[in-house]
C-alpha cells in the first residue's frame, strides 16, 4: 500500500471514529440543555472534512513502535487517540480563524461565522473550541493502554501543544519563519502524532527521538509547501525539498522493515509534492 492509499484508508477509519465519539456526546448534551444542540451541532459539522493527515500519523507512529517493541501490543483505541487528535486540530482551527479572521474552513463557513459572527459567534466558537481540547484529553486517557506508556504520551502531547501555542504567537510577532514553521506546525502536524502513537505502541526513547527529528524536518518542508500554496514568496520550493531530503536521510535509523521505511519515504514526497 502507498502512502496515499494508506492515508485515504485511514482517514475512513477516523472519519467513522469521529463521528461515533461526537455521536455519543451529542446525546450527553441532549440530555443537559436543548439550549446546548445547536451549538453541538456546529461543533460536529466543524469537525466535518479535512484530510485526516495527524490522526494517521498517530496510527502509523503505532505500528512503528509495535515493530519495534519486543512484545506485540495491539489495541483498536489508538485510532480513538488518532481520532482526539482531529478533534484538537478542529479546536485549533476555530481559534486560527478567529485570529485570522477567516471566513471559510475547509469548503465552509468558519464556526464563529455559521454562529452568526459579531461578539455572540466569537465567544461560542471560543467556548466550543476549548471544549473540544477538554474532550481530546478526556479521550486519550480513557483509551484502553498501558497507564505508564499513556502517561508518556500524554506529555509528549502536552509538550507539542506548547510548542504550538509558542509558535502562533511568534508567528503574530512575524518574526523567524523557520522557528514558527518548527514550533506551530513541525511539532504539531508530523513529528507530535508520529511520536504519541510510537510511545503508545512500545517504542524506545531512542526511536521516540529520532521520529521526532524526521517529523520536525518533514514538518518544516511541509510548512514551506504550504505557504508556496498559498502564494507567501518567504520560502522556495528547494528549501523544502532540503527538509524533505534531511528527513528521509533518518530512515535507516528508523525502521529496518522495507514496507515501512518506503511507506515514510513515500509520504515525505506526498507531503512536499502535492498540489493543494
Amino acid at each position: 500500500m502507498d502512502f496515499k492509499s494508506y492515508l485515504e484508508h485511514s482517514a475512513q477509519e477516523l472519519d467513522r471514529e469521529i463521528q461515533s465519539i461526537l455521536g455519543v456526546w451529542l446525546k450527553e448534551v441532549e440530555g443537559i440543555s436543548p439550549k446546548l444542540i445547536p451549538l453541538a451541532k456546529a461543533f460536529i459539522k466543524a469537525c466535518q472534512g479535512g484530510k485526516r493527515i495527524r490522526g494517521t500519523l498517530v496510527r502509523l507512529g503505532y505500528e512503528i513502535g509495535n515493530q519495534s517493541s519486543a512484545v506485540s501490543l495491539q489495541s483498536p483505541d489508538i485510532i480513538k487517540v488518532g481520532a482526539a487528535y482531529e478533534i484538537f486540530h478542529t479546536a485549533i482551527l476555530i481559534h486560527d480563524d478567529i485570529i485570522d479572521e477567516s471566513l471559510l474552513r475547509r469548503g465552509q463557513p468558519s464556526l464563529y461565522k455559521a454562529l452568526g459572527g459579531g461578539h455572540y459567534g466569537i465567544s461560542q466558537a471560543i467556548s466550543l473550541a476549548d471544549l473540544g481540547f477538554f474532550l481530546s484529553f478526556k479521550i486519550i486517557t480513557e483509551a484502553e493502554f498501558d497507564n505508564q506508556r499513556k502517561l508518556e504520551a500524554l506529555k509528549l502531547f502536552f509538550d507539542t501543544i506548547v510548542n504550538t501555542a509558542l509558535g502562533q504567537i511568534l508567528d503574530l510577532e512575524k518574526t523567524d519563519p523557520i522557528l514558527i514553521a518548527k514550533l506551530k506546525t513541525a511539532h504539531y502536524t508530523i513529528a507530535g502524532p508520529l511520536q504519541l502513537g510510537a510511545i503508545l505502541g512500545g517504542a524506545k526513547e531512542e526511536l521516540v527521538k529520532l521520529l521526532g527529528l524526521y517529523g520536525v524536518n518533514l514538518g518544516i518542508a511541509f510548512q514551506i509547501k504550504d505557504d508556496i500554496l498559498d502564494g507567501d514568496g518567504t520560502f522556495e520550493l528547494e528549501q523544502a525539498i532540503h527538509y524533505k531530503n534531511q528527513a528521509i536521510k533518518l530512515l535507516p535509523s528508523i525502521t529496518k522493515d522495507p514496507k515501512m521505511s518506503k511507506l515514510l519515504k513515500q509520504m515525505a514526497e506526498y507531503l512536499v509534492e502535492r498540489k493543494k
